[in-house]
Parts: structure tokens; C-alpha cells; sequence
């Protein structure tokens, strides 16, 4: 049995009121309104520039009604600037300080809700941790690598468009809702076709960083990808790398003065949207 507390790394950001699926509408990457099907969605929230500043697990709790689950410090970096957007819609926004979020193998009797996100992993809303509770993390980092699924981090903050971390690939992305900030760059890059920069996952023999920049030396030892998250084990590491496609079999991290090759595999993707 695995129960694991995220709430170290993880908060959830409230957002209520008759407006709230107008003004949520106008600033996310996916469709709010399929919150009615659905259990939950992956979603994002935009620069001016597509460049990704959150990305949020979502699920409608009631009429009106939403909490967007993502890491606690981006929540800090994007409030003043979702609450420019309220303007003088009648929207509330709310950081939840007393609620703990924990990640686990079966769904919590005791949660306020669970959110199966693939089968055999949960994610739950408590008000008291259970004392069987792992403090290792890394369980949650491994479940976010080996689906593919990218979390925005304060060292990925406006660094990526969504296509760049395959967020189309997991449902993240609606092509056919309506305009939100930074949805113009998200669909011309959707409409000019194959993309040219994905995100992979990769095993390094050294240790990496969130953030840490990949070059290769076919590009002049130049930035061509970015690590997107990461698990350091005793021998190696594990993670996904955001990378331009033509280096990925020349792909370094440099440590020290020191270049370890990135052993890059593509992300295999089935039905992971709720």
C-alpha cells in the first residue's frame, strides 16, 4: 500500500463563482466546460507568448466550483496575474491552505475526493494524513515520467509552449474551444504540422536538475532542450528532457565540465485524461 504526501510540493488554487467557467474559459489551454464528463482534466495557463507559466490537474467540485492542483510556488508566481484577468467578473480566487493533497495506490476512504489519474494512481484532497504516510516523493515524480506528463516547475516557468511537453498528447490542449491568452502560438504551431521540439523520456549516469539546459555538440554545444523532471537514483537518473527532435541522439548534460549523454527514449501514450 502507497500513500505518499504531496503537500510539500503541491497546493490547490479554488476558483468560484457564477463567472468562474467564463473567466477560467479565457485562460486555460483546455476546454473547462468538458468538466461535466469528466472526472478531470490536464490543463494550462499561458503568457502572451504560448510559453507555459502553470500546468494544473482540474476537477470541478461543484457548480461553479474548480480547484487546479499544481506546485505550490507557481501558484505564488501566476496569482496577480490571474487576478488581473477577474477584472469585474464575479470570480474568487483562493489559495487552500488547511487541505493536504496525497498521491497513493488505491482511492482514500477518508479523502475528500480521490482522482483516479491512470490506473492504480490516485491522487486525494485530506484533511488529516494518515500515519502510514511515505515522505518519498519521488514515487510521484516516477508516476509523472512514466506517463509523460509534464508539471511546470519555478525552473520551467515561462520556458515551453505546450506541444514542446507533448500537452496536446495527454488532452491538455483544446483546438476547438474558444481564444485564451497565448492561444494564437499554441495553434499555429497545432496547424503548420509535425512538431519539431517534443518532450522524451531519458536516463542519465549523473545527476540532473529541473531546468538544467541539454546541448549537443551537432548544435555547437548550444542549448537544444531543457529537463523537465527528474528522479536521481543510486546508479542513474530518470527523467523527461524537452528537446529539439534532430539531437536527441547527441543530446549532453555538462556537470562540472564533464559531458554525460542522455539516453533519450520516445513517450508512448494511451488514454490519460479523465
Amino acid at each position: 500500500m502507497l500513500i505518499v504526501n504531496l503537500t510539500p510540493e503541491l497546493a490547490i488554487l479554488e476558483v468560484s463563482g457564477i463567472d468562474s467557467v467564463t473567466y477560467l474559459q479565457g485562460q486555460l489551454t483546455n476546454d473547462i466546460k468538458l468538466l461535466d464528463k469528466q472526472n478531470f482534466q490536464y490543463s494550462a495557463h499561458l503568457n502572451n507568448k504560448g510559453r507555459l507559466l502553470a500546468s494544473f490537474i482540474i476537477t470541478k467540485v461543484g457548480e461553479n466550483f474548480y480547484h487546479l492542483i499544481t506546485h505550490k510556488h507557481i501558484i505564488d508566481k501566476i496569482m496577480p496575474r490571474l487576478k488581473i484577468y477577474v477584472l469585474r467578473s464575479k470570480v474568487t480566487l483562493n489559495k487552500l491552505e488547511q487541505t493536504s493533497i496525497l498521491f497513493s495506490d488505491h482511492a482514500l476512504s477518508n479523502s475528500i475526493y480521490s482522482i483516479e489519474l491512470a490506473p492504480g494512481n490516485f491522487i486525494s484532497l485530506v484533511e488529516d494524513i494518515p500515519n502510514t504516510t511515505a515522505k518519498d516523493i519521488k514515487h510521484w515524480h516516477r508516476f509523472l515520467i512514466k506517463h509523460g506528463i509534464c508539471m511546470i516547475y519555478p525552473d520551467t516557468h515561462e520556458r515551453l509552449i505546450p506541444q514542446q511537453v507533448n500537452y496536446d498528447k495527454i488532452g491538455g490542449v483544446n483546438f476547438n474551444k474558444g481564444c485564451y491568452t497565448g492561444q494564437e502560438i499554441v495553434a499555429r504551431m497545432h496547424y503548420l504540422g509535425k512538431a519539431k521540439h517534443l518532450m522524451y523520456k531519458f536516463i542519465c549516469d549523473t545527476p540532473v536538475q529541473i531546468g538544467q539546459s541539454v546541448t549537443s555538440p551537432n548544435a555547437d554545444n548550444q542549448e537544444v532542450g531543457v529537463i523537465v523532471d527528474v528522479v536521481n537514483r543510486d546508479y542513474d537518473c530518470l527523467g523527461l528532457v524537452s528537446i529539439k527532435n534532430d539531437y536527441i541522439e547527441n543530446a549532453f548534460i555538462n556537470d562540472g565540465g564533464t559531458s554525460h549523454q542522455l539516453l533519450i527514449q520516445e513517450l508512448i501514450y494511451q488514454d490519460n485524461n479523465g
